[in-house]
């Protein structure tokens, strides 16, 4: 765990994980590992903000001079909602998980990010993709999965909020959960609460890979290694959108291997 700071306790830093939790975040960890391995002068917290008050906390940060932020659940669509501009890929989704504080700028790193860790896990466009959840993940995936030609399916609890996301990215919506895919994708929090998802993993494939956005051993990663499936947490994810929101903060490509050694 984090040393956690609360939003009007913040220390002097450069740079901040905001959410509610933040405490189980990996983020401080990598980022400070790739500044010593660069010999940068950089520090970078994690700091609780509750819902409601993003703006008020991150307009706190920028007077502080922190220079940027990651926004994690559940504040990314409050993130964008601050943001004086923002880039293609976060006006497309309307949320975003990477500011930056001196400019207002806003972007997204979650969608790429995802694509950068399937290209590392060898599974090709045209794979069929079951993403589970509709908040602002899900959002970032449904984005850039369909230009990759991937082929989406999507189930929420709340279907409405499926179907809207289907129309407007051009997904299919599935009645009931289901394994039935190559790649099965859980975007929502329940794996932070050690709640389940409803899924029937006997539908699944042999070559089925389950991957859950939550870092660590969740319920959901545990019932697909049971069902004898390649399961994959958010750690590579994490890196990989770590190294996005470093290298667009401070135009340096970080060190990815010590990133993901920092948090291993």
């Amino acid at each position: 765990m984090n040393e956690v700071y609360e939003w009007r306790d913040a220390p002097a830093a450069d740079f901040a994980v905001i959410g509610d939790p933040v405490a189980h975040s990996l983020s401080p960890r990598m980022h400070e590992a790739a500044y010593e391995a660069l010999g940068l002068p950089y520090r970078y917290v994690a700091v609780r903000v509750p819902a409601g008050e993003v703006r008020e906390a991150l307009d706190y940060l920028a007077s502080l001079g922190y220079r940027g932020v990651n926004a994690t659940i559940p504040h990314k669509r409050e993130a964008m909602e601050w943001a004086r501009d923002a880039d293609e890929i976060a006006r497309s989704i309307g949320v975003a998980n990477t500011l930056d504080l001196t400019s207002g700028r806003a972007t997204n790193t979650d969608g790429p990010g995802f694509l950068d860790t399937l290209s590392d896990l060898r599974i090709v466009s045209t794979a069929e993709v079951t993403v589970l959840g509709a908040g602002g993940t899900a959002r970032a995936l449904a984005a850039v999965l369909p230009k990759a030609m991937y082929r989406v399916k999507i189930w929420n609890r709340t279907r409405v909020r499926a179907q809207e996301l289907a129309s407007e990215f051009g997904l299919t919506v599935l009645d009931e959960p289901t394994a039935d895919a190559d790649l099965v994708v859980n975007t929502t929090s329940v794996g932070l609460h050690g709640e389940r998802v409803p899924l029937d993993w006997s539908s699944a494939r042999e070559s089925t890979v389950a991957y859950d956005m939550v870092y660590g051993q969740t319920r959901f990663l545990e019932e697909a290694a049971r069902q004898g499936l390649s399961t994959v947490d958010g750690k590579p994810l994490l890196v990989a959108q770590g190294a996005r929101s470093f290298a667009w903060w401070l135009e340096i490509d970080p060190p990815r291997s010590v990133m993901m050694k920092a948090i291993q």
